[in-house]
């Protein structure tokens, strides 16, 4: 019989793989535990309860709950800028052309701009995104496998590379939830920031549509350096805020 001691160090370790990597699968964490997957299910069963952590088909996710009215206060934040930002992406991108774009309101106000567009590829892990173009025959859309974030619509578990390595992009489209002083692109989502660096691996260029709200703010989870970012959109009080930054980097504005 295990000790409750060897038990809780398991579980430790077991939690501190789910935090790294966002979502752990019971025979993967079987045999890198040396263990029976009958043991780590009920290690699963046990760290279920823990308020970030979900039960999926075959393993356990890493979710960052979003707090209730959360996601109604970002609907009704920069509204005006986003329409027109994304009204400004919607025209640069070309009828037919490939496309990522991740979560949030503000890649659904660019998804609403897109339907000016005809022909398009879209990958997304966003329900929300996705349904803005189901009257639409002439798009196709691909969403990942997993578990449906309620409050926001976001598929966020299992994390899997091969599902966004099937797809090339010509442009990954992204939001963040801050960008510090220093440059770095943060995310509040764990899953939302390995998707999104998965689709920029697999793009020919990276957008970035950048809100006046965003610039000073702080995810949890960097995504990326400003330097990595190929295309911006974004008001000119938000440039003004980005002081020198732009100047060291190769950002083509639209």
């Amino acid at each position: 019989m295990i000790s409750m001691g060897k038990k809780q160090q398991r579980r430790e370790v077991l939690l501190n793989l789910i935090t790294e990597k966002g979502y752990v699968s019971l025979s993967e964490t079987a045999n890198a535990l040396d263990v029976s997957e009958q043991t780590i299910r009920r290690d699963f069963q046990a760290l279920e309860a823990l308020p970030h952590i979900k039960r999926t088909h075959g393993g356990l996710a890493l979710v960052q709950p979003i707090a209730e009215g959360e996601y109604s206060r970002r609907q009704q934040s920069a509204t005006q800028e986003k329409t027109a930002l994304a009204a400004r992406v919607a025209k640069y991108i070309q009828d037919g052309a490939s496309i990522f774009l991740d979560s949030g309101t503000t890649s659904e106000a660019i998804a609403l701009a897109l339907l000016s567009r005809n022909n398009l590829k879209v990958m997304t892990y966003s329900i929300r995104v996705a349904s803005r173009f189901l009257d639409r025959s002439d798009m196709t859309v691909a969403i990942p496998a997993g578990i449906v974030r309620l409050e926001d619509g976001a598929i966020i578990g299992p994390y899997d590379d091969e599902f966004t390595n099937q797809f090339r992009f010509d442009i990954a489209v992204v939001a963040i939830s801050g960008m510090d002083e220093g440059g770095r692109l943060s995310d509040n989502d764990l899953f939302e920031v390995k998707r999104v660096q998965a689709a920029m691996r697999q793009a020919d260029k990276t957008l970035l549509l950048l809100t006046s709200d965003k610039v000073g703010a702080k995810g949890l989870f960097e995504l990326c350096h400003l330097k990595d970012i190929d295309l911006l959109a974004a008001e000119e009080q938000t440039l003004t805020k980005l002081n020198g930054l732009l100047a060291t980097t190769k950002i083509e504005l639209l």
